[in-house]
């Protein structure tokens, strides 16, 4: 009797933790810009042994980096990765007012109240090339980037700057630069080897694509180019 009560107890137990859900991959199948419909990628096994499917999740919030009035997004595509946490309370109110509020339903790790963080991937979508050497910003072949490391910035691919320019210490260009707004430089020195394009180019208060010059030897003097 004893031994069939605590069955029954540990049954009970593994039921209600087969409807508790906590975290589960996931695979995208549409993004709105704030929320993704994904498919979750571990299937649900019934008490029959049975195999089924766990439906799509619809209107899933995303977590990107967001405080501060500052923001780091990425384009997220059908067939990316990730994880959904699912909240262990209702969500709705919070989620539909940005505000404190009691849940406003009784379920507890639902599937309901997910939230989908991108990025977590599987072996076969993971990064190809991963930069060991420091913080990098990339995309996933590393054919363009922006990488931190100790003392150094690297930047890996053409630039397409809106707005001025300050540099302060020495600016070496290798290649061809072309440059719209102002550019400020203070200190150290500026080496272009290539193509310097510019509108306008002012050298010690001189402007010096509408300078002259004076003849020399002359009252009068005549102005030259």
């Amino acid at each position: 009797m004893y031994e069939s009560l605590t069955q029954v107890i540990k049954e009970g137990i593994k039921l209600d933790r087969s409807n508790l859900y906590t975290a589960l991959p996931a695979r995208v199948v549409s993004f709105n810009g704030h929320t993704v419909t994904c498919e979750i990628m571990i299937t649900r096994i019934i008490t029959n042994g049975q195999e089924i499917d766990i439906p799509p999740l619809a209107d899933v919030p995303v977590q990107f980096p967001h405080a501060g009035g500052f923001c780091f997004t990425v384009p997220i595509k059908p067939g990316d990765e990730g994880l959904v946490v699912f909240s262990s309370r209702c969500i709705d109110g919070w989620y539909q007012m940005g505000q404190k509020s009691k849940p406003l339903d009784h379920r507890m790790h639902d599937l309901s109240d997910g939230i989908f963080i991108v990025g977590v991937n599987s072996v076969p979508n993971k990064i190809a090339d991963f930069y060991h050497d420091g913080a990098s910003m990339q995309s996933d072949d590393g054919s363009t980037y922006i990488r931190l490391t100790q003392g150094k910035i690297l930047i890996q691919g053409d630039i397409e700057h809106l707005g001025n320019s300050r540099q302060t210490g020495n600016t070496i260009l290798i290649g061809a630069y072309s440059q719209t707004g102002a550019w400020t430089q203070q200190g150290g020195d500026a080496n272009a080897v290539g193509t310097l394009s510019a509108s306008k180019i002012i050298g010690g208060g001189i402007d010096l694509q509408n300078h002259t010059h004076l003849e020399t030897g002359t009252v009068t003097g005549k102005p030259i180019k």
